[in-house]
């Protein structure tokens, strides 16, 4: 009997190392990777739109929400593109710089 309890017990503590694991520090950081991703796709479409659509103060601004989303997203590079983008866009709608 004894030895059936130590079974389960050691059982128990396997299958709780295991999920800790499994479910703990991976999934963190695949939703942070995947929620950053698709707040610069939205923000990206949305910026297209007032391309198609909106007017150049519409353009000025969304390209403003992109490269922020690119920066929240740690991504400097897409960032300072469009910090560029942003400017021609805010230049071209008449706002100084």
């Amino acid at each position: 009997m004894k030895f059936k309890a130590y079974v389960l017990v050691l059982g128990l503590s396997l299958l709780g190392y295991w999920t800790l694991g499994q479910f703990n520090a991976p999934i963190v950081g695949s939703q942070f990777q995947t929620s950053s991703s698709r707040v610069v796709e939205d923000q990206v479409t949305q910026y297209n739109i007032a391309v198609r659509a909106g007017s150049k103060m519409d353009r000025c601004v969304q390209a403003g929400f992109v490269a922020s989303a690119y920066a929240q997203a740690k991504d400097e590079a897409n960032s300072e593109e469009w910090t560029r983008i942003r400017h021609a866009d805010c230049s071209a709608a008449g706002l100084p710089q």
